[in-house]
């Protein structure tokens, strides 16, 4: 009984541990299929992963390793060569990122060009393929360009190639209209070459007339200009008698010789004083006097220069604008002058030399505006009842007796003063 029990324990622990093996095979088993279609699924999907790296990697145009994968060797050696290909000299000078705006750009030195390279190889310069993606840009846009250029150039082409295919059988016809018109102006011609023959004829006839007149007319012209000849010598000769007297005829200096009157109750302190002439004597407000008293040979010495304020009809006053010498002023009695003015007439003078001289204050005409301003007249041209000539200064490479006027003047006797000393009593 014991030993039954005992059998019928140990049949249940084997048929336990049997039902217990068979449960861990097929759960083995249904583990084993199931890692097997995860496998499958799993190189399904390395598959796809790897046609779909292969698909996006095409554009960049680098190659995948042996195994699918992407490679850095192979990446270097795509983006070395690319570099090689549009980041070189070479590709630069042919295909310029930025075009000159004039002429060909000149070739790069062969120095430049080791340098451009070694710092390309050996730098980040252009090292992505992003970076390239402009050169690339810029060569595909020419590499357009020029093919539009060369399809226009083929329209054109064509378009000629039918323009004269069109044309060639008016060609013919043309041909024949030029050689009808050519032979109506031929014979048009012909008639006018005729008709200007009759009249070449008929001209050269009254030519020959005239040329017999005109011959005539020259024997007399001969002999009146050998009179005119003789006349235009004899004044040429008188002309060269007169220059050898002004040679020796001395030039008259414009001397002050005038006294015009006198100053009256000076205030020197006051800088103020009158003057023993007015209005009726001609004086204008604005008129300037030289202050002084003759010196040695009869020559005026100068204290100071006296502006004209107020005019009344015997007396004027004037200010005093400018002493030359502190040790002598202004005293009662002193004489005034101006060579510019006259208390009974108007002084008359003309300007010889430079209309603008460069060493004076003054030109010509703003003297000459300044004089009639004080009641006295310029003249343009040097006559005889000028008072006196205004030399201003000479020009370059000139002299004093380079000028006709002056020359004139000398001849008349007329005295000659020196701008720079007459344009002192014009004022500021």
């Amino acid at each position: 009984m014991v030993l039954v029990m005992i059998l019928i324990v140990f049949t249940l622990i084997v048929l336990v541990g049997a039902c217990i093996f068979w449960a861990n095979y097929k759960d083995a088993e249904r583990r084993a299929a199931a890692l097997r279609a995860y496998q499958n699924r799993l190189i399904n999907e390395a598959e796809e992963i790897k046609n779909l790296l292969a698909k996006n990697n095409e554009p960049t145009g680098i190659q995948l390793g042996d195994e699918g994968r992407l490679s850095a060797g192979k990446a270097k050696e795509a983006m070395k060569k690319w570099k090689d290909e549009y980041v070189s000299v070479s590709a630069l000078e042919k295909y310029p990122l930025v075009p000159p705006l004039t002429g060909d750009r000149p070739a790069m030195k062969k120095d430049d060009a080791d340098k451009f390279n070694r710092v390309r190889d050996e730098s980040a310069y252009m090292a992505t393929l992003q970076a390239l993606i402009n050169p690339a840009i810029s060569r595909t846009n020419h590499y357009k360009n020029r093919m539009e250029q060369l399809q226009v150039e083929l329209s054109i082409a064509e378009g000629q190639k039918k323009s004269r295919e069109a044309v060639a059988p008016e060609i013919p016809k043309k041909k024949e209209e030029t050689r009808a018109a050519l032979q109506k102006e031929i014979a048009k011609l012909n008639e006018q070459i005729a008709t200007d023959k009759t009249q070449f004829n008929e001209r050269k006839a009254k030519f020959t007339e005239d040329k017999t007149k005109s011959e005539g007319d020259i024997a007399k012209d001969t002999e009146e200009y050998a009179a005119y000849e003789i006349k235009v010598n004899n004044e040429i000769r008188e002309l060269k008698r007169q220059l050898e007297e002004l040679k020796v005829k001395e030039v008259i200096k414009h001397e002050i010789n005038f006294i015009h009157g006198k100053i009256i109750r000076p205030d020197v302190p006051n800088k103020t004083a009158f003057i023993d002439i007015g209005s009726r004597d001609r004086v204008v407000p604005g008129l300037k006097f030289l202050v002084g008293n003759r010196g040695v040979q009869g020559k005026f010495e100068y204290k100071a220069k006296v502006e004209v304020k107020k005019a009344w009809i015997n007396t004027c006053e004037v200010a005093i604008i400018e002493i030359y010498d502190k040790d002598k002023p202004v005293v009662e009695g002193d004489h005034i002058v101006n060579p510019l003015f006259h208390k009974e007439r108007p002084i008359v003078m003309a300007f010889v030399g430079e209309d603008r001289p460069l060493k004076l204050r003054y030109s010509v005409d703003e003297a000459t505006r300044r004089i009639r301003e004080i009641g006295s007249e310029v003249r343009k041209e040097v006559t005889l009842d000028v008072d006196y000539v205004i030399f201003t200064e000479a020009g370059s490479q000139k002299t004093r007796e380079s000028y006709d006027p002056y020359k004139k003047a000398v001849f008349l006797e007329i005295p000659i003063a020196d701008a720079s000393e007459v344009f002192r009593f014009l004022g500021d």
